[in-house]
């Protein structure tokens, strides 16, 4: 059978157009253009898998061209690969077909695309893999794209090679494996498919130290996930994958404070605060780690808290309440923390944010009470022992909820009043505990109740 290449060739008009032919300036410029962004390559607006491959397969089995291009072909080829159609045994004459399209004379487009699509659906374990694999060895450099370090380097269609294994090991060379890949040619180092393999190989490779802290490894992989700068983060189960791998490790034990400190501002910034941003990235990895980042954030929390209110109120007595819940926090019984501010304590802490030396800043509610009194409140909301705590400043008392979950009270929520606590009622009603001379004792008491 003639290859669809010498078909298409055969395929001309028998009128010539009436339009010029295009300049030399506009044909290098459409070059370059393609060259850039060759992801570019228009395949049409055809959404349709199947009946992509039924019209395609008619042709072929009709050995009837007329009116068909290249983009067509390209089109089909996506679609049959991208959908997992390849493997339907109704299409197998087919997908055999548009392998053959690969070869000498072949359309840049359509080779560029079958290497795309090789890339994204790429697995060691699948036969379209194993079957595009060779061909593609022989002809990627018909591609015209800056993709020889892939070829050479990585050795990506010598499966028996284990490519991903080379790519992570090549990852774990360098401070910036984003930028290091798509310097190599990676189009897409967060792409689906090889780049999948490799990031689940990387992985494998930096946990074991990163589970004894090792820095290096902990930017590696921080650059990798999120690279910098200004590069969008790596989103879905792999960012959860990658999640794990940072935090799981300081689940009972937390690491230095470099660390510590590093993480906690590179995964926020990345991923934003999971007290209030819950979806995305931290829905994807495990419970533990969530917990250890709200951990890590009570802890600022309560620091930041008591360094603007302390500007915000001036009192006295902020030293002695400061000390009771930071020994509290130190001994692991305080796991959340959030805070509602006033216009001042806002003011106070946007300033100090200012001052922590590129840390994120920690998000924050707004105190929206009713009276102006109120409204100059500031209010740090802490998870004690399975319950919750409400400090305030300016004389307002502390609240002790009872165990368990809360239906009047939710936490992290945009904004709270001094009322909502003040008049609480029934079996939720939470005990109220002025700041007095016998406060700690009081407050140690009712969290034993």
């Amino acid at each position: 059978m003639t290859p669809l290449s010498e078909l298409l060739k055969q395929d001309r008009p028998s009128v010539r157009s009436s339009m010029p032919e295009e300049p030399v300036e506009v044909r290098r410029a459409s070059s370059n253009i393609g060259r850039r962004w060759s992801e570019a390559d228009a395949i049409g607006s055809e959404t349709n898998a199947e009946a992509l491959a039924f019209r395609m397969e008619r042709r072929r089995r009709n050995n009837d061209w007329r009116g068909f291009s290249w983009s067509d072909a390209r089109r089909t080829a996506v679609a049959l690969l991208d959908s997992g159609l390849w493997a339907d045994a109704r299409f197998n004459g087919l997908f055999h077909f548009t392998l053959n399209q690969i070869g000498p004379g072949t359309n840049r487009p359509y080779v560029r695309a079958m290497f795309d699509m090789y890339l994204k659906t790429f697995d060691p374990r699948s036969d379209a893999t194993r079957r595009l694999a060779p061909v593609l060895k022989q002809h990627w450099s018909a591609t015209a794209l800056p993709v020889g370090s892939l070829a050479r380097r990585f050795r990506i269609f010598d499966l028996d090679t284990d490519p991903p294994r080379t790519i992570a090991e090549y990852m774990d060379s360098q401070d910036d494996p984003f930028r290091a890949l798509h310097t190599a040619g990676v189009k897409a180092p967060h792409g689906r498919g090889l780049m999948q393999e490799a990031h689940s190989r990387f992985i494998e490779k930096v946990m074991p130290r990163i589970q004894d802290g090792d820095l290096d490894a902990i930017k590696r992989l921080l650059n990798w996930i999120s690279p910098p700068p200004q590069r969008n983060p790596l989103l879905g189960n792999r960012a959860g994958e990658a999640i794990d791998a940072l935090l799981l490790p300081w689940r009972t034990d937390d690491p230095s404070s470099e660390i510590k400190t590093l993480l906690e501002t590179r995964l926020t910034r990345a991923y934003g605060d999971p007290r209030i941003r819950a979806a995305g990235a931290w829905s994807t990895c495990e419970s533990a780690s969530w917990n250890v980042m709200l951990k890590w954030l009570a802890g600022a929390t309560i620091q930041v808290f008591f360094d603007t209110v302390t500007r915000a109120d001036g009192s006295h007595m902020w030293s002695d309440r400061k000390r009771l819940w930071r020994d509290l926090y130190d001994e692991g019984r305080i796991t959340q923390a959030w805070f509602a501010l006033s216009q001042k304590g806002m003011d106070i802490a946007r300033s100090l944010d200012n001052r922590r030396d590129g840390v994120t800043p920690l998000e924050f509610a707004e105190n929206r009470s009713s009276t102006a009194q109120d409204r100059r409140k500031c209010l740090l909301m802490m998870r004690i022992d399975g319950r919750w705590v409400v400090e305030g400043s300016h004389v307002f008392p502390t609240w002790v909820f009872p165990r368990g979950e809360l239906a009047t009270f939710k936490p992290f929520e945009s904004s709270y009043t001094c009322e909502q606590f003040r008049y609480a009622r029934g079996p939720e009603r939470p005990e109220r505990i002025v700041h007095s001379r016998t406060w700690k004792n009081t407050v140690l008491a009712a969290l034993q109740r």
